[in-house]
């Protein structure tokens, strides 16, 4: 492997990004991850968050001159990415979040897809997932040819959950110019509002090669934070931007868009009812009323009539419900 690196303003391949924020425990797994793999021609950019743990120093303390820190306030993951971007030197730009890590051949095999996909907007790889109680399968994802199977993805809008996922994700910088960077002050979803912007004007090239690991177990995971009090992703307004233009991706009809957004507005319905606003829960739920697939139609009366239900009965509600429809699921 060659892990030289290039004399200032000269060609790096890819440039890495990793956002930190108070992960002490994890981040030299992830950075490792990085420098183990099999593709060299790279740098590593460490945006701490304001952290107030010591995972700043953890990085400090790996020599390699391929890894650069950076340090900023605390303004949350999506500028932290935003200022990795703005710092990268290479034109193809990957994502790992400072809890997971990537298997050896990940960048390789991104490359080897951007090879054969110049004219794509983004590259992915299939991804294992670590539970809560250690257990490690690989993510099911819907949509998509069944393995062995790399390239186009057929239908972005038709997958099931969206098939890229930020710790196996790249974008050429080109892209970023023309879609803009992730979403400040917005979670969850920050990163699948990214995807949907780039969705509806390129085609995304996939690997089913397992190249990244996503560790739920890990400690202080944003999903788990539950930050209902920030706004919702603008996923919704994306889609009817891209509606009203009428200009879709090769194999993308306005139905496939259409649904995608109903699913959407299912899932920001969801949201709301957690952060406690069911009024603002049932627009949602009524604007996803066309839905034309079974089992999101029931999760729209099943949401609807939790939205109604006193607060001191939702968690009841919620234990019922889960014998029937199954809960809006989360990246």
């Amino acid at each position: 492997m060659d892990t030289s690196l290039p004399e200032p303003g000269s060609h790096i391949g890819v440039s890495v990004v990793i956002p930190l924020y108070n992960k002490e425990r994890h981040v030299a797994r992830a950075v490792q991850s990085v420098l183990d793999q099999t593709y060299g021609d790279l740098e590593v950019i460490v945006v701490d968050d304001g952290s107030t743990d010591g995972g700043a120093d953890v990085v400090e303390a790996i020599h390699d001159p391929r890894v650069k820190l950076i340090r900023q306030e605390n303004a949350g993951v999506s500028a932290a990415r935003n200022r990795g971007i703005a710092e990268a030197r290479a034109e193809l730009l990957a994502f790992l979040d400072a809890d997971d890590e990537w298997l050896p051949g990940f960048l390789e095999t991104i490359l080897r897809l951007n090879r054969s996909c110049p004219e794509c907007g983004a590259y992915a790889t299939a991804y294992d997932v670590v539970k809560m109680d250690g257990a490690r399968r690989t993510r099911d994802l819907k949509g998509l040819p069944a393995p062995p199977w790399e390239g186009v993805i057929p239908n972005f809008f038709r997958c099931s959950p969206v098939p890229l996922w930020i710790s196996a994700a790249a974008v050429p910088r080109r892209v970023f110019d023309a879609v803009g960077v992730f979403p400040v002050g917005i979670q969850p979803g920050e990163d699948n509002d990214l995807w949907c912007r780039i969705a509806v004007r390129y085609p995304i090239a996939f690997s089913n090669q397992v190249g990244a690991v996503y560790h739920m177990e890990a400690e202080n995971r944003a999903l788990r934070r539950q930050r209902h009090e920030t706004p919702l992703s603008p996923i919704v307004e994306t889609l009817d931007k891209a509606l009203k233009s009428g200009i879709l991706p090769a194999g993308v009809n306005r139905d496939d868009i259409v649904e995608f957004k109903n699913k959407r507005h299912i899932f920001n319905a969801w949201v709301l009812i957690c952060a406690g606003n069911p009024a603002e829960a049932r627009v949602h739920l009524r604007a996803a009323a066309s839905t034309r697939r079974f089992r999101e139609a029931r999760r729209v009366w099943y949401l609807y009539f939790r939205s109604l239900v006193p607060p001191r009965l939702s968690n009841w509600f919620r234990r019922v419900g889960r014998r029937f429809v199954s809960t809006p699921g989360r990246r």
